[in-house]
């Protein structure tokens, strides 16, 4: 892979696997026109159009549960969360629903679905935007949680994690997106 910036692999690997696998699409808080908070998802609106890459409300909790929705039927949506601290509004959906789903019921529902999107401490972002949830989530029964640490393994990481039959949480550093 020629070097790159962080922000740009990760929208590698998210138009790869969408040109691969038409099942694959995002939602989230500006990802269509405004192209995300950190320019993850930028032309892939243009590319894909409104219905793989769909712009939400801020209701966190709402387009969380409706992801879960979509990967119970065979889609595979990936959540861009605009801060990775707002997951806690979704925490219900994402802990008790899409962690305990495919075990309560018994095999019968999978979850293939990723979350991801920036937190911790970066510039100007105070505190509100500078928590990282990974030690509340860590204890939830069939979630994974994914930390990428270079644009090499975040592109690689996050095309496993699209892939992948479970609930993937994939927390990004925001101080990482430029360097």
């Amino acid at each position: 892979m020629a070097e790159t910036l962080l922000f740009n692999a990760l929208r590698e690997a998210v138009d790869e696997e969408m040109g691969r696998d038409e099942t694959v699409f995002v939602l989230g808080e500006d990802v269509g026109h405004y192209g995300g908070s950190y320019k993850v998802t930028k032309g892939l609106y243009e590319k894909y159009g409104p219905l793989r890459v769909l712009d939400s409300p801020i209701a966190e909790n709402s387009f969380t549960g409706m992801a879960e929705g979509a990967a119970m039927t065979g889609l595979r949506p990936i959540v861009e969360g605009m801060n990775m601290g707002f997951l806690l509004l979704a925490f219900n959906q994402i802990a008790n629903n899409a962690g305990m789903l495919p075990y309560t019921s018994g095999g019968n529902y999978h979850i293939p679905m990723v979350i991801r999107g920036p937190g911790g401490v970066g510039r100007q972002l105070g505190a509100e935007h500078s928590q990282r949830l990974e030690a509340y989530f860590q204890a939830v029964p069939g979630l994974k949680i994914v930390a990428c640490s270079t644009p090499y393994n975040a592109k690689g990481l996050l095309k496993s994690a699209i892939r992948d039959k479970n609930p993937v949480l994939f927390f990004e550093h925001v101080l990482l997106y430029y360097v």
